[in-house]
């Protein structure tokens, strides 16, 4: 457990760039500059402007749940400081958990819980007891770990999940879905014991497609959805 938490964390930092080494003259100067700047006027703020939905899942992990409005979820989730956020402002990952409107019957919950199967398994089953539907999804190609789940009624009908940096299958539970059939995805690696070579391995397109087979194409390619607002949360 604790491999795939350092594995993935240290993936997550790579690919935000956050251990790439400062420049210390770079930093002066800019420094320098904001000190002898004239003052700015303040600009109105863009993120509450409503826009399209934008394309998001590569080194993302979210939720789909089936709700009837956003504060649904953020009451039933518990999510906290909830604020007006366009698409474009909130998915980026910077600022919290992005909880979109309704579409097509689901509410989204963007950049939430991309370990939580290692960490907190039960946290997730508890959470899907509170909808009539929810699907997780996560992936992230430098950790090689992709995950699909969904259950109905609070039960689990499918999951499974995969890293391939630390090589163990973190779920496998529930008959293979018509979707992932549709896909070609029937021989992936059952359990850690099985014969590598005569199976097969997800990626992080794998993910995206299962999640618009079940619910929402989040790239948003094969329709076109009004422009409107969600909100930011914080998880605690």
């Amino acid at each position: 457990m604790f491999d795939f938490i350092k594995s993935l964390g240290k993936a997550v930092a790579d690919g935000m760039g956050l251990n790439a080494q400062s420049n210390s003259a770079g930093t002066a100067n800019t420094a320098h500059s904001v000190n002898i700047a004239p003052p700015r006027a303040n600009k109105p703020t863009v993120q509450t402007v409503p826009d399209k939905p934008a394309p998001f899942g590569y080194k993302n992990s979210w939720l789909c749940i089936r709700a009837s409005s956003p504060e649904e979820v953020i009451e039933k989730m518990g999510l906290k400081n909830p604020r007006v956020s366009n698409w474009n402002y909130g998915i980026c990952g910077e600022h919290g958990v992005f909880v979109s409107p309704v579409l097509d019957g689901y509410v989204l919950v963007v950049n939430w819980g991309m370990d939580v199967l290692d960490t907190d398994p039960e946290s997730l089953d508890e959470l899907a007891k509170k909808f009539s539907e929810l699907q997780f999804f996560s992936t992230h190609r430098v950790a090689e770990y992709h995950a699909w789940v969904k259950y109905v009624g609070g039960e689990m009908m499918r999951g499974y999940g995969w890293c391939g940096d630390i090589g163990e299958v973190l779920l496998n539970k529930g008959e293979v879905t018509p979707e992932e059939t549709e896909l070609g995805l029937t021989n992936l690696l059952p359990d850690n014991d099985a014969d590598w070579d005569s199976c097969d391995f997800p990626d992080e397109q794998n993910v995206l497609d299962i999640a618009a087979a079940w619910g929402i194409d989040t790239s948003f390619s094969r329709k076109t959805y009004p422009e409107s607002t969600g909100f930011l949360c914080d998880i605690k």
